[in-house]
């Protein structure tokens, strides 16, 4: 599955964690096991253990294949079960949305200083920000509900590139957002 729109409360808040944000990231990239994570992640075994366990719990990822170590130890390899997560907005919990908002901003800092829009983005009030990011998340929830019966790509960031960028075009066409967007 390419993309996994997440419409329950409890799951979102799943999402909204930096630890588990970054082990479906890297889990994107390659299945891996605890003890990759463990090492790549900079955590203890324990920790990434119990993330794992809370992300097969919500159905997030699956274990994809187990391989004997030279040792006889089974090694799990996991895998997500999409390459893309996104939250439905109308779900999202008050006390992570923040968090979600947050992230946005950061994305949106991205794309305005690749699209060489940054003087424009230094112009906006923290309250037009708030509200771009939040329009930027429902345009990426209505992106994503295009794709999600599409097939999951090799790679996951150029999936994910193209959901940003149609999305960003999307957001684009809107008036309230047209000219703060559009290019110099």
């Amino acid at each position: 599955m390419a993309v996994c729109i997440i419409d329950d409360p409890e799951k979102i808040r799943l999402l909204a964690d930096f630890t588990r944000a970054e082990i479906l990231q890297l889990l994107c990239e390659r299945p891996m096991t605890e003890a990759q994570l463990s090492e790549e992640l900079g955590l203890t075994r324990a920790a990434v253990g119990y993330h794992l366990k809370l992300l097969l719990k919500a159905q997030f990822i699956k274990m994809e294949r187990v391989e004997p170590e030279k040792h006889g130890i089974l090694q799990k390899f996991y895998t997500p079960v999409a390459s893309f997560f996104t939250p439905d907005c109308s779900r999202i919990p008050d006390d992570v949305k923040r968090y979600f908002i947050q992230m946005q901003i950061v994305h949106l800092t991205g794309m305005f200083t690749t699209l060489q829009l940054q003087h424009r983005f230094f112009g906006v009030s923290p309250l037009t920000l708030e509200k771009l990011a939040e329009a930027m998340m429902k345009q990426l929830e209505n992106t994503c509900r295009k794709h999600v019966k599409d097939e999951a790509m090799a790679n996951a960031e150029t999936l994910k590139v193209k959901i940003y960028a149609e999305a960003l075009e999307n957001l684009t066409k809107q008036d309230e957002w047209h000219d703060l967007l559009k290019e110099p």
